[in-house]
């Protein structure tokens, strides 16, 4: 079974009725995550990281923050079988701190 969580994070969005496509936010984004298609600036999401760099450039204020939600997937089975093998280890740690005040 798997469970999703959402995770929140910030990522930087194009008002496309404000760009002009100048190209000035793919020249200072050096995650390479801004390019012009159709003579308007897209954000690739998985690429930005946030920096701001591209909002601060951007002549007609074109550039904003938003907040983004991408799901993260864990499953179960390893989970458990990570918890189990934490318990383990503890309980060796118990053993091993009672050897050496036995001593």
């Amino acid at each position: 079974m798997q469970q999703v969580q959402i995770l929140p994070s910030w990522k930087a969005v194009v008002d496309e009725s404000l760009c002009v496509g100048c190209g000035k936010c793919v020249k200072v984004c050096w995650t390479g995550a801004i390019s012009v298609v159709d003579k308007k600036a897209v954000v690739d999401f998985n690429r930005c990281i946030c920096c701001t760099a591209c909002m601060k450039t951007c002549p007609r204020g074109a550039i904003r923050l938003v907040p983004y939600s991408f799901p993260l997937v864990q499953r179960d089975e390893g989970l458990a079988e990570i918890k189990a093998r934490l318990n383990a280890l503890g309980s060796e740690l118990e053993e091993i701190q009672k050897s050496i005040e036995a001593l």
